[in-house]
């Protein structure tokens, strides 16, 4: 048997059929060697990003239904004792500006995610370019690892918005409802933020499928399209996610 045929990476884009639009969104859940090797021949990330935005705008109609912004509000800061100390002890008067400022806050973030979440990915694809090309030897272009963020960060919408707003719709209580953990797939999600120390709250929360899932992809995508091994582009992407957790958890002990 040749080695040629061992190989983990998918043909080039020469020998291996252009796909349509649809079919990278699909073999991205189902076939992502698919979808990232098509990458190599077009680099295009518009489309995922669209679709992600519009999940997110599900999300904020699912919590504006059945939760209501105020109560999201009050949730969030519920989940910050020391913010949400201050404002309890304002007067009435000033407490009721308070919570107004922030429920408006609130609402503006959420419907601006999309903005922010680009904002995010035009960085991290960056970080990510340098960390492949110049630690691992890929030639990537940019608009190709950012097309790989973008593809991979579907699981995360589809998460987000698709679970999160059939969790709401089910009869989720609005008294639990959490915009950082609202889908049971990590073990925060079934733990009392109240009786559970912050740090070790957060710590679990990212023994998440959906992120190790995305996790995992970004390094499949980076690997497939820069043509190295895949468990090359898992590790250095398991790398990042024991910085991302040590770092997130660290920070959350040292606030509360």
């Amino acid at each position: 048997m040749s080695s040629a045929s061992l190989s983990p990476v998918p043909p080039t884009s020469a020998e291996q059929p252009a796909l349509s639009e649809p079919q990278r969104l699909i073999d991205v859940f189902f076939s992502p060697l698919q979808t990232f090797a098509d990458i190599r021949r077009v680099s295009r990330w518009w489309s995922p990003f669209l679709i992600g935005a519009l999940l997110s705008y599900l999300l904020a109609f699912a919590v504006s239904s059945k939760v209501g912004w105020n109560q999201a509000t009050d949730n969030t800061l519920k989940m910050r004792p020391k913010q949400y100390e201050k404002i309890q002890s304002l007067p009435p008067d000033q407490q009721a500006v308070a919570m107004g400022r922030a429920v408006t806050f609130t609402k503006a973030s959420v419907y601006a995610a999309p903005v922010f979440i680009l904002i995010f990915d035009l960085i991290i694809a960056g970080v990510l370019l340098a960390t492949f090309n110049f630690g691992v030897g890929t030639e990537l272009k940019y608009s190709q690892a950012l097309a790989i963020l973008c593809y991979s960060g579907l699981v995360i919408a589809f998460k987000r918005g698709i679970l999160g707003a059939i969790t709401l719709f089910a009869g989720m209580n609005a008294d639990s409802f959490n915009f950082d953990n609202f889908v049971g797939s990590n073990p925060s999600y079934y733990m009392s933020f109240s009786d559970t120390p912050a740090w070790l709250y957060n710590l679990l929360s990212y023994v998440d499928l959906f992120t190790i899932w995305a996790y995992v992809l970004i390094g499949v995508g980076f690997a497939v399209a820069g043509k190295k091994k895949i468990s090359t582009g898992i590790a250095v992407m398991m790398g990042w996610y024991a910085i991302v957790v040590l770092v997130s958890t660290g920070f959350t002990a040292l606030m509360s």
